[in-house]
């Protein structure tokens, strides 16, 4: 009952005000400002943290370490509790800390003549020495250097100690080709992308994969990393585990035009420099239907249907789903996602399998939205930062010191 009460004043809190204010007979200023004050307390109040782990000796030894994921405990920020003010507050925060970092340079290196490319990532006082364990950073469908958040973890990776490398689908490069034999494997293009990290990096590699960089994290480590042991470790925020759900719950939404938009933009110049050189008119882009067509759900049926040689759409969805590898992994796994995530929903988490699976700690919180958790600095101050920092680190530093 408690439980039904809490999400009925959350999701209907805006009726529950207005209610009252004509029950009062009058709207004023005032009391929207003392309503909306009382909403920001009770959901402050109300947001939990879960942490879901099997009980072995190594994961005894990560909580005992690692205090942000003994006792997890995100609370959004304080007067902005809604989903989406966590989108705006992000890139807020993001760029506040970019701006606090030193500048970033970085090192390109091309991992195949088909557009998979690789930034090896420094600053003024942290060169590429490649003596320092690795952090390869898998970022969202359209995520590039140059984006806030990117630049926010390559930032914290830099400040720990770790050689900060990013891996950008070939999706996303103006040289992009398909290969010459086949369709585009992301699995291979990742695991020939870590065959470069491991010739210049004898030390540890851990991984941290956002969005549709974690599913496809998920995947290798529970695939191809059993054979290569590439990865020792490996982080996944706000996963889309089952593309298929999320798809389903996503549309007609403000997320989803906002999605195509962003994939519009990213991949128009890799769809033309792939249709110049594509023979089979079978596997050439309509550019115009990818313009054209605002459900996602057209535009993955045009664009990752051919390039990865599904038959449609909800195939594309079903076989690109991470949900199945996640019993199969064998590394130490971080797992963080959030109930309110817009873009990848609680209902897509394949919880048993999770929970069964002794290498994975899995933290769930009530708020978060999508890859952002962003929480108020000390004493509720106005400065955000992202709370998914601490326990990410604190699970790196026990993992690259530990010897097993």
């Amino acid at each position: 009952m408690k439980k039904v009460i809490i999400e009925l004043i959350q999701n209907f809190y805006l009726a529950i005000i207005i209610f009252f204010l004509i029950l009062f007979k009058y709207i004023t200023f005032t009391n929207f400002i003392f309503g909306y004050l009382f909403y920001c307390v009770f959901v402050y109040l109300t947001t939990k943290t879960y942490l879901y782990c099997v009980k072995t000796p190594f994961n005894t030894g990560i909580l005992e370490n690692c205090p942000s994921i003994k006792t997890p405990n995100f609370k959004q920020y304080f007067l902005c509790p809604f989903t989406f003010a966590q989108f705006i507050l992000l890139n807020i925060s993001s760029k506040q800390n970019v701006s606090n970092h030193k500048q970033l340079f970085f090192e390109i290196e091309k991992v195949d003549d088909e557009g998979t490319t690789l930034f090896w990532a420094s600053n003024e006082s942290s060169q590429i020495n490649h003596n320092n364990p690795v952090l390869f950073v898998m970022p969202g469908i359209t995520g590039k250097i140059n984006d806030p958040y990117v630049k926010n973890i390559i930032g914290e990776g830099l400040i720990k100690d770790f050689d900060v490398v990013v891996f950008q689908m070939r999706t996303l490069s103006p040289e992009m080709k398909m290969p010459k034999n086949g369709y585009v494997d992301f699995c291979v293009d990742i695991n020939n992308s870590l065959k470069k990290v491991r010739n210049k990096n004898k030390n540890k590699i851990f991984a941290i994969g956002y969005s549709y960089g974690a599913n496809l994290l998920t995947t290798y480590l529970g695939s191809k990393n059993l054979e290569t042991n590439y990865i020792s470790g490996g982080i996944s925020v706000s996963n889309p585990f089952d593309m298929f759900i999320c798809q389903r719950f996503g549309e007609d939404t403000i997320y989803e035009s906002l999605i195509v938009n962003f994939e519009r933009k990213n991949y128009l110049a890799a769809v033309n420099n792939m249709n110049k050189y594509e023979t089979d008119k079978n596997r050439i882009i309509n550019i115009a239907h990818l313009l054209e067509n605002y459900y996602i759900k057209h535009f993955d049926g045009e664009f990752f249907v051919k390039i990865l040689g599904y038959r449609n759409a909800d195939d594309y969805y079903k076989g690109l789903s991470s949900a199945r590898y996640v019993k199969n992994i064998n590394k130490p796994f971080l797992v963080i996602s959030s109930k309110d995530d817009p873009i990848c929903p609680y209902r897509g988490i394949p919880i048993d399998d999770i929970c069964e699976n002794e290498n994975i700690i899995f933290i769930l919180t009530d708020k978060g939205a999508h890859s952002c958790y962003v929480e108020n600095d000390k004493n509720l101050g106005f400065t955000p930062k992202q709370w998914m920092f601490k326990p990410a680190f604190e699970f790196l530093e026990f993992l690259r010191n530990n010897k097993k």
